[in-house]
């Protein structure tokens, strides 16, 4: 019985191609090692990306320049195949994945490791850490990875990466953590910074999925490798896509509203379990209601908070005015008593952008209307912004700008609309440099004459009684 037994389970192996996990088997469990555990855990929640990239380039051998400095040659559009890597983040569809592998592609899909495969929406980027989020719509609740940490790494320690390499999908390498808070320079004015440095292989497709200790926890995401070396890798730590993904789903990010909490980590204490309250907006809806910094947030709906993703994506898909209650406590407290605060998403209206450049730039913007054409000489309106006044003396005759001088962009965005432009001037603080590019058209003895040139202007108000 026991050869016969035997003879069974080799000719299991040999008609399916893969290992019988049954009793005939018994070496299977001292033959699952840590590796194999991790993989099992985790892959479920990787995804293989993939998309197109519309790049164009020059007919002209040898003359592949940018639109900018096109001279008139031929040129063609080109689609080209992106591959990446991603890893679930939350159960409702939420991915991340690196901000360059999704930078300017299109169609983008989600593919899992069981063949199921999704469209694709970017919820949001952060080009300075090359982070990104994306959103699918599924059925099913997703199995999401379980986030490690990155504070406490140890050279030497045991890693796997888990991505589409090439296009071969949920391929596993391991290694070592070779080393930490490297800096690397991705291009001219770019750097990342901190990152863990990895011999697991990584290659091309890798970009954007999980490093994993060996319990399959998440400790960093894959970014970038040395290409003229081997096995030498990066990784974004978790901890710094921890500090950064909060912000990049804060309400006040994706949509004009208000909520003014910014949330961390979960935290014990004295057996309550919650997220601790980083930061509160003054006056935000949050502050009016009481919550504070180092509050822990319990509940929100009566639903126990599970993680600081968790709480974010809930707060998504909230309107303007919808009511929610949220549960928390005051660790600071003697008594700790569980807190309850009816909370509401307010509007954010879009600011006067006219009034902004007024105060900080001491000049008149407005959009090109027919009269203003007509003031200053264009032949009709366009969607384009125009300087209408200019203050002597203030910043922005100090810089030789010109009642008629064009806006093209502000913070290095294109502003065509006043909406726009506002929403720009939203970002400027007193004391900024903020750069804009202005188009000036003017008569030579030529005829027309278009000069395009950057400006540096410095955001500082007008005090009261001061003198230009």
């Amino acid at each position: 019985m026991r050869a016969h037994g035997l003879r069974l389970g080799l000719l299991c192996v040999c008609l399916s191609g893969t290992l019988t996990w049954s009793a005939e088997n018994p070496n299977l469990a001292l033959r699952k090692t840590p590796t194999v555990k991790a993989y099992e855990t985790c892959h479920e929640a990787v995804v293989n990306i993939s998309g197109q990239r519309m790049v164009t380039t020059s007919a002209w051998p040898g003359f592949d320049l940018p639109s900018l400095f096109d001279l008139g040659g031929p040129r063609y559009q080109q689609k080209i195949p992106v591959l990446g890597s991603g890893f679930v983040i939350h159960s409702n569809g939420y991915i991340v994945t690196n901000a360059h592998v999704v930078e300017g592609t299109h169609k983008i899909k989600a593919i899992f490791s069981d063949g199921h495969e999704y469209e694709a929406q970017v919820v949001n980027t952060d080009t300075t850490k090359d982070l990104a989020v994306l959103v699918v719509e599924t059925d099913q609740p997703l199995h999401a990875i379980r986030l490690g940490k990155s504070h406490d790494l140890m050279i030497g320690e045991s890693v796997i990466a888990i991505g589409n390499p090439y296009g071969y999908s949920n391929t596993l390498t391991r290694g070592v953590i070779s080393a930490l808070s490297r800096d690397i320079q991705v291009s001219d004015k770019f750097w990342l910074r901190g990152l863990i440095q990895t011999d697991a292989s990584i290659n091309p497709g890798n970009s954007g999925g999980p490093l994993l200790n060996i319990l399959g926890d998440l400790i960093g995401i894959n970014t970038a490798i040395k290409a003229d070396a081997q096995n030498i890798g990066f990784a974004i730590p978790v901890d710094t896509l921890v500090n950064n993904i909060g912000h990049m789903l804060m309400p006040e990010e994706l949509r004009r509203v208000r909520l003014g909490l910014s949330i961390g980590r979960i935290k014990t204490v004295e057996n309550l379990k919650g997220l601790l309250v980083d930061s509160v907006t003054p006056s935000s809806p949050a502050a009016l209601k009481g919550i504070r910094n180092g509050d822990l947030l319990l509940r929100l709906d009566g639903k126990p908070l599970t993680s600081m993703i968790d709480f974010y994506v809930q707060m998504i898909n909230k309107a303007v005015s919808e009511p929610m209650t949220v549960d928390f406590v005051r660790p600071t407290d003697k008594a700790m008593n569980i807190k309850t605060a009816a909370l509401m998403l307010a509007s954010r209206p879009i600011p006067d952008g006219q009034a902004l450049a007024e105060g900080f730039f001491q000049m008149s913007v407005s959009k090109l209307t027919d009269i203003l054409a007509q003031r200053f000489r264009f032949e009709n309106a366009y969607p384009v912004l125009i300087v209408t006044k200019v203050t002597p003396r203030g910043q922005a005759d100090r810089t030789g700008l010109k009642p008629g001088d064009l806006i093209l962009k502000a913070n290095d965005n294109t502003v065509r609309n006043m909406t726009e432009f506002s929403l720009e001037m939203e970002k400027v603080s007193e004391g900024q440099t903020i750069n804009f590019e202005i188009l000036r058209i003017g008569i030579g003895v030529f005829g027309q004459v278009e000069q395009r040139y950057a400006v540096k202007l410095k955001a500082q108000k007008v005090k009261r009684g001061y003198r230009f």
